[in-house]
């Protein structure tokens, strides 16, 4: 019959609806975010500086405007008390965990020649100092600015977690407390990562990133004290059974590409 067909078609086109926000959910939640960390001598920053903007940047957008990667950004540790040296902080958003683990964002560029580019990297070599590490992260969800330009500060707190409890954790951090960092104006992003490094049982096994506008907005937010109810102080109390936040640390935006 006429009705039957048309809800037919109905069931149809809210089947592909749901699909479809199943699909583009499953891709958020692909999203990979690699932390690749390098020191440098503090009077060598502003050469790294120049070099990235000069070039690594205009190749970071080339591989966001043919899609390869979402985007990538450069922050500078603020907390490491090293005087001496300036540790910097990039952040490479990819869409997914195979988008990342091909790396092809580069592939095809015309901008500069191999010949530059070695010269390049062996300028940027010779800036950097130690071993440069990278921590692997999985998005797992949070309102973080993920297609916009980010905030220029960032709070990373590191996370262990027993492993039989990651469930639970995510979920009392997803659903418990994103809320309020949502209702806070002085935080303008947050989001929850899952490491993806091998590591053992007791080392950091989730990241949190909180963004804010300023330095200020920051003192201003770890100045409030207020009283708790005690279904506050419960959830609070709960959470602090399923984490330990080992370390925390603060970058400041240098740069950025999306």
């Amino acid at each position: 019959s006429s009705n039957g067909r048309i809800i037919d078609m109905q069931f149809r086109k809210v089947s592909a609806e749901h699909e479809k926000e199943f699909i583009e959910k499953e891709k958020a939640e692909e999203i990979v975010v690699a932390f690749h960390y390098v020191k440098v001598e503090t009077k060598n920053e502003s050469k790294l500086i120049e070099l990235e903007k000069t070039y690594f940047k205009k190749l970071h957008k080339y591989a966001v405007d043919n899609s390869s990667k979402i985007g990538w950004d450069m922050w500078k540790l603020e907390n490491d008390g090293d005087s001496k040296h300036t540790t910097f902080v990039y952040a490479h958003l990819w869409p997914s965990i195979d988008a990342f683990m091909n790396n092809e964002g580069w592939n095809g560029q015309d901008l500069f020649s191999q010949s530059e580019m070695a010269k390049v990297w062996e300028q940027q070599s010779s800036l950097i100092l130690d071993k440069s590490k990278t921590l692997t992260t999985l998005y797992k969800g949070g309102f973080a600015p993920v297609n916009e330009k980010p905030a220029e500060v960032l709070q990373l707190s590191f996370m262990n977690v027993d492993p039989t409890m990651f469930y639970e954790y995510e979920q009392k951090e997803l659903n418990d407390f994103q809320p309020n960092h949502k209702n806070n104006e002085l935080v303008v992003g947050w989001g929850l990562h899952k490491i993806l490094n091998a590591r053992g049982e007791k080392e950091e096994d989730y990241v949190t990133a909180n963004f804010f506008e300023s330095m200020g907005d920051v003192y201003k937010n770890n100045s409030r004290v207020s009283s708790s109810t005690e279904a506050q102080k419960s959830n609070y109390q709960s959470i602090l059974k399923l984490r330990e936040m080992t370390r925390v640390e603060m970058l400041s935006l240098t740069d950025g590409v999306r």
